[in-house]
């Protein structure tokens, strides 16, 4: 947003999915029952708060500014992001498609001068009325004059029947009438206005982090991706960021337990597996030796 725009960003420019941007915001996602919930049971140094997994990303949301979220203070884990969905999480969307399942999106951080709104929409149409706002006017940096409307671990989760995916999408708004547009995730192309490669980057591998599973009543280590969001200007070009907003998602089926892989119990559970089946070896190992009496006998 600080550099000035290219005959290059101009000619990128390409048709838009849907018209101009959204003057209003699409109805509150409540309005549907998908509440925003706060972290809860997840909060905690060994759970979403932990620094070597999404608790690393509260950095970003300390500061206004135009840090990559590639840059090593942004992005202190090293992880590697790009334009592409990567290939694993695309399989778990593709999974839902055909299982149906349900998409966990928890905000982590925000670093935007303006205050941005996300939602999502059942059809692909960001001001479609299958399109729901679930952050409106995003801010989170406790030194803004803007009062927080979002904290750290916040999240919401969208249930999606069989082959609800196809055509499913999250949108981002750049707030400015003007100088901002509405910008979708999955489906880059359908933003408005579109520049090339889109305003999403992936990180392109899994980070872990060990989430309450209320269906399995215990704490679970939840593969979980990263995604950065940029919204540029159109007047000025990309500050080419991707840390104006910052998500994480997860990805479980209909009854609420978590996709393989990166379902792995917690240690404690190895532990409690482990003793269940020394408890059978040694249960077995006495009935051998009763039999081998009594035959004797």
């Amino acid at each position: 947003m600080k550099t000035l725009i290219t005959i290059a960003a101009i000619t990128a420019l390409a048709g838009t999915g849907y018209g101009q941007i959204m003057t209003n915001l699409p109805p509150s996602s409540t309005t549907e029952g998908v509440l925003i919930n706060t972290i809860g049971a997840n909060s905690g140094a060994t759970h979403w708060d932990s620094a070597s997994s999404l608790g690393s990303f509260k950095a970003i949301g300390t500061t206004e500014g135009t840090a990559s979220i590639n840059s090593s203070a942004y992005n202190p884990l090293g992880l590697v992001f790009a334009s592409t969905i990567p290939t694993a999480l695309q399989a778990s969307l593709n999974t839902i498609n055909a299982k149906g399942g349900i998409i966990r999106t928890i905000f982590l951080a925000e670093s935007a001068s303006w205050q941005d709104s996300l939602g999502y929409t059942y059809s692909g149409n960001f001001a479609g009325p299958q399109s729901f706002t679930a952050l409106a006017k995003i801010e989170n940096d406790p030194a803004s004059d803007n009062p927080s409307t979002v904290q750290f671990g916040s999240y919401f989760d969208v249930n999606l029947s069989v082959g609800a995916e196809t055509n499913f999408d999250y949108w981002f708004q750049g707030e400015n009438a003007t100088y901002g547009g509405d910008y979708t995730l999955f489906h880059p192309s359908n933003s408005s206005n579109y520049i090339a490669p889109g305003n999403a980057f992936w990180s392109q591998q899994a980070v872990v982090a060990n989430t309450w599973n209320a269906t399995l009543n215990a704490y679970v280590d939840q593969t979980t991706y990263i995604v950065g969001l940029g919204d540029w200007r159109l007047d000025r070009g990309s500050d080419n960021d991707y840390s104006d907003t910052v998500l994480a998602m997860q990805f479980y089926t209909l009854s609420g337990a978590p996709f393989e892989p990166g379902a792995v119990p917690e240690p404690s559970t190895y532990g409690l597996i482990g003793a269940v089946s020394l408890l059978g070896f040694v249960a077995l190992r006495r009935h051998m030796r009763k039999g081998e009496v009594t035959t004797q006998t």
